[in-house]
This record gives C-alpha cells, sequence and structure tokens, in this order.
C-alpha cells in the first residue's frame, strides 16, 4: 500500500516552493566534482590525490628533515590545493543546499 500525505502536506508541494531546476544545477555540480575526483581513463587515481601525497613529501621535506629549498613549492601546492578544495566545497555546498530545501518539504505523515 502506497503511503498516503495530507491534502495540506500535498498544497505544500508547489513549484514555488521548490524549483526542481535546482536539481538539474546540482547535478551540474556533481558533475564538477567528478572531473576533480574521477579516476583518469588508465585507471590512475585523481590528480588531488597526487597532488596531496606530493604535498606530504614536500611537508615532510620542510617539516621533518629541515630543507628549506623545498618551502616555496611546499606552500605554492598547498595554496593551489587549497583553492581546488574551495571549489569543489562549493559545488558540495550547491548540492547540499538544494537537497535542503527539498527535504524541509518532506510531508510529516510520510514519517
Amino acid at each position: 500500500m502506497a503511503a498516503r500525505i495530507t491534502d495540506d502536506e500535498w498544497d505544500e508541494l508547489t513549484p514555488e516552493n521548490f524549483d526542481t531546476t535546482a536539481l538539474l544545477r546540482a547535478v551540474d555540480a556533481v558533475d564538477v566534482l567528478r572531473g576533480d575526483l574521477n579516476d583518469s581513463a588508465d585507471g590512475a587515481p585523481p590528480q588531488l590525490r597526487t597532488d596531496l601525497l606530493k604535498l606530504h613529501q614536500l611537508a615532510m621535506a620542510a617539516f621533518n628533515e629541515g630543507s628549506r629549498s623545498r618551502v616555496a613549492e611546499l606552500f605554492d601546492l598547498a595554496v593551489d590545493l587549497q583553492d581546488q578544495v574551495d571549489h569543489l566545497m562549493t559545488s558540495l555546498e550547491q548540492v547540499q543546499e538544494t537537497l535542503s530545501r527539498l527535504t524541509a518539504l518532506y510531508p510529516e505523515s510520510l514519517s
């Protein structure tokens, strides 16, 4: 038997309360994430993973081995990765906001 919602709950499910094109924008945001987080065609891990491992190597050289010559490279890469992660977070936040707006309309009778 299918769950039923009340007439009042049904009346809340209007285009004024939720723009369904927001879900398509969320799909676009996920596509941005895919570009940065997918494995490459040859099966190599995402570049972000590779770059984080490189950052670890640079940090080891600077912090643990006292290599001053690697400090500029360390922080240049750290700033680049921070920018990339900020961009990814923006995409995830867009998905989260869309889903939050939709789930805020969750009919109580379906609980």
